[in-house]
């Protein structure tokens, strides 16, 4: 497997932001331990990969009409090497973790949630994609998790309503929507693969309603963001929210009067989601600056 198809096939970008999402709770929580940070940084990496790894693995027929570059589809990587990595990658995660709680730079919870993020995200790759809603909510819980493993790193029981939590909340439910529009677009083939979505159950009509409820919900739980981070370096992180908010709000209206606005709803999504995380990274870099 060379260089070019790793990164494809790991979608590697995405797992250095998932990495430093949870390094920012980690912050935000009040570690301040360079090792933990290293420690959660690669085993949240390591299971980005091994869950867009698997992903690929079962979602071959899917990917044939809708990815048709995917690295196995192209044949860039055989099936056995995409195993191979993944096995590889979840097996050192788990063992960082293990090794950070018995040095105790980690709390036991934090292998809680990264044992959740990898069955969870498994078997949504396995098979629970092709269930209605259930593929959506799995998805936005998995994803939304990065927000809670650094903030369980820190504490020896469950923490109180904080950031961490409404930036969950926010995520989970921004993320429902856009997993809405992406079924709403990948109709065909995951109708071919057997997938069955809001789309393609109920027409991509309802699937665009209920991602513009969804994306509202978010915008609405958004304020309580802005309330717990007052003062400074907070007033970065109400910026950010307060321009992920226009964003949301501005492509939810035209999605709901424009059909084939629906790509650009999935893009400028997650380019709004994206300010706000970038603005909660800086938030915990001054914090400990």
């Amino acid at each position: 497997m060379n260089l070019r198809a790793f990164i494809k096939l790991s979608r590697i970008e995405h797992g250095v932001l998932t990495s430093l999402i949870v390094v920012a709770s980690y912050i935000i929580a009040g570690g301040r331990s360079a090792i933990a940070m290293a420690l959660l940084f690669l085993a949240s990496l390591l299971t980005e990969i091994f869950l867009f790894a698997t992903n690929d693995i079962f979602n071959v027929e899917e990917d044939r009409v809708n990815r048709p570059d995917a690295p196995i589809v192209s044949g860039e990587v055989s099936i056995r090497e995409a195993w191979a990595l993944s096995l590889l990658s979840v097996v050192i995660a788990v063992l960082l973790n293990v090794l950070g709680i018995a040095m105790r730079y980690l709390m036991d919870w934090s292998i809680v949630i990264l044992a959740l993020a990898i069955f969870l995200g498994f078997f949504y790759n396995y098979g629970l994609k092709r269930v209605i809603i259930v593929n959506n909510v799995l998805v936005a819980i998995t994803s939304s998790l990065t927000f809670l493993y650094g903030l369980y790193a820190v504490s020896s029981i469950p923490p109180t309503l904080n950031l961490p939590y409404l930036l969950f909340i926010v995520s989970f439910l921004a993320t429902m929507g856009r997993e809405l529009v992406k079924g709403a677009l990948d109709v065909a083939g995951d109708a071919r693969a057997g997938v069955k979505t809001m789309a393609n159950v109920y027409g991509i009509r309802t699937a665009v309603i209920m991602a513009v409820a969804f994306t509202l919900l978010a915008v609405a739980v958004s304020p309580l963001i802005i309330i717990s981070s007052r003062g400074f370096p907070g007033i970065i992180l109400s910026i950010g929210v307060v321009i992920t908010d226009a964003m949301l709000l501005y492509i939810s209206i035209v999605v709901l009067t424009r059909p084939n606005y629906m790509s650009r709803f999935r893009t400028l999504a997650l380019g709004a989601m994206s300010i706000t995380i970038i603005a909660y990274l800086l938030f915990a870099l001054l914090l400990i600056l």
